[in-house]
């Protein structure tokens, strides 16, 4: 009897570290999948020059190809789209949830640069216990000089 017991407390300890290793490797790979799909947000800023309808279109397009559904709140003076089948970008309302943020900025050091700060969204999900956290991946595009931004720049 008493060894039956022992093993039980074993095999507990074992499946408790495989669940952590398992969530650990999940929040990983959502992590890295997020980082990849802002860097390529990012890239496509800066090669079409700013925020353009095209732009915006391409960058959706990207998203929801890429299988992204993740959505959080922005900051406000953030751009972002309603959904990912909108190519409208505007100023985002208070408390919204939203695919992406970009937010724009003059650079310090060149004031005739504009950067862009793109904020993408991720959740950490488990199969058995749901979503357990919202995360942000944020980045920047380096400093455009002739860049084109929406009309009501704040």
């Amino acid at each position: 009897m008493r060894d039956s017991i022992g093993h039980s407390w074993i095999f507990m300890i074992v499946i408790v570290f495989t669940l952590i290793f398992a969530g650990f490797l999940i929040l990983t790979l959502s992590y890295s999948r997020a980082y990849k799909l802002k860097n390529e947000v990012t890239s496509i800023l800066e090669k079409y020059e700013g925020l353009t309808d095209g732009s915006v279109t391409i960058i959706n397009n990207y998203l929801v190809n890429s299988g992204y559904k993740a959505s959080g709140v922005c900051q406000t003076g953030d751009y972002a789209v309603s959904n990912l089948s909108s190519s409208t970008i505007a100023l985002v309302s208070d408390g919204s949830r939203y695919p992406y943020c970009i937010s724009i900025r003059k650079d310090k050091d060149e004031p005739d640069r504009i950067i862009f700060r793109v904020t993408l969204f991720f959740d950490f999900n488990l199969p058995v216990f749901g979503q357990l956290n919202k995360y942000q991946i944020k980045g920047e595009t380096y400093g455009i000089k002739y860049a084109i931004v929406p009309s009501t720049t704040p």
